[in-house]
């Protein structure tokens, strides 16, 4: 299970890596329609990977946030299944206790 958190959150930096590229492209392109002058370039593309840096991060606390549920919804369950199992014994116990009064 962490195992599938740490890639996603490995692709989340990946992600932003690849926006990087993908926002130089756009930037180009549009300065090669003439729809962004290439003096702005800089400021441009700056504010882009700081908003990419945002939800970079943001996407880090969602998934830090989900994995803690995760764990925390996982010993809820297991703590069920340990009262259960001691219910069972409980019962299981009483059971063997009075089938031996009966045969004496």
């Amino acid at each position: 299970m962490f195992e599938i958190l740490e890639k996603l959150i490995l692709a989340g930096v990946g992600f932003a890596s690849l926006t990087k590229e993908k926002a130089e492209k756009i930037v180009d392109a549009l300065i090669a329609k003439g729809e962004v002058k290439a003096k702005d370039k800089k400021a441009i593309l700056n504010r882009l990977l700081k908003h990419t840096q945002k939800l970079d991060k943001d996407l880090e606390n969602k998934m830090r946030q989900v994995s803690l549920n995760v764990v925390k919804n996982s010993q809820k369950q297991i703590d069920a299944l340990n009262k259960k199992l001691a219910q069972l014994n409980k019962s299981m116990s009483s059971s063997k206790k009075s089938d031996k009064k009966k045969k004496n």
